[in-house]
């Protein structure tokens, strides 16, 4: 991106602040992959892989009405939705976000918006350029109405392919509400083989899940049967500890 602005400077005279907003219109009609520097967590390279297959059938994407922006901005409180980091405390740049890409089934809706620094903006499209040949499968698990449906469903997808777990997180829609750790343990009581592992990419240590093996999804759907399942536990520790206390009480 440096290397972009430098070009419009000495081709235009001036810096346009326009750049991240251009480089996104572009995606509508070209595959333009963001590669994160190994070395340097905040240096990305992009890359121009071609046409989209079917660019002839898209039109430009429109850009989200101004006080959608401003509504977004205002409850977020100025703030990163990823790091809580602010222009005004940490001199970063905010951009406005589409939760869920507008090429994977978003909006420009104000409750599919989030400001979100450059840096992690960055690392988003990153994110999603790795796995630009599942787009199908996240379109797919992106429309669904459950986490746990969400997240299985992509596994699904990627039955036997590591998952990194930025990428769950995105895919759950939850937020700041919901925990993929968690999410994982409640499908692996379900009957589901997950596997977990770490490994080191240049300076960061990345968490991957790979699904080995699923059951289908349990009558009423996997929320449904994961509340009742936490709810037997429940009785069950309830009981335990009315048993422990009676037993105390006799000696």
């Amino acid at each position: 991106m440096g290397e972009i602005r430098g070009r419009v400077r000495s081709l235009s005279g001036k810096s346009n602040l326009q750049l991240d907003r251009r480089l996104r219109s572009l995606r509508t009609f070209f595959l333009v992959s963001a590669v994160r520097d190994p070395d340097h967590r905040q240096r990305f390279t992009y890359v121009l892989r071609g046409w989209r297959p079917d660019a002839d059938q898209r039109t430009a994407r429109r850009a989200p009405r101004a006080s959608d922006r401003a509504l977004t901005l205002h409850t977020y409180g100025y703030r990163c939705a990823a790091c809580g980091r602010t222009p005004k405390d940490d001199h970063v740049k905010l951009v406005i976000d589409h939760k869920i890409p507008l090429e994977l089934g978003g909006s420009n809706e104000a409750d599919n918006l989030q400001p979100l620094c450059e840096e992690d903006n960055h690392a988003k499209q990153a994110l999603f350029s790795d796995h630009e040949e599942n787009a199908e499968a996240l379109r797919v698990s992106l429309s669904l109405p459950d986490a746990h449906l969400r997240i299985g469903e992509l596994l699904k997808a990627l039955e036997g392919i590591e998952v990194p777990k930025e990428l769950i997180a995105l895919v759950a829609r939850e937020e700041n509400h919901g925990d993929p750790t968690k999410r994982m343990r409640e499908l692996r009581a379900l009957g589901w083989k997950i596997k977990n592992s770490r490994r080191k990419e240049g300076r960061r240590s990345l968490s991957f899940y790979r699904l080995d093996s699923w059951e289908p999804w349990p009558p009423g759907g996997p929320k449904a049967a994961i509340a009742r399942m936490e709810h037997a536990r429940k009785q069950a520790r309830r009981l335990e500890a009315q048993t422990t206390d009676a037993q105390e009480r006799e000696t």
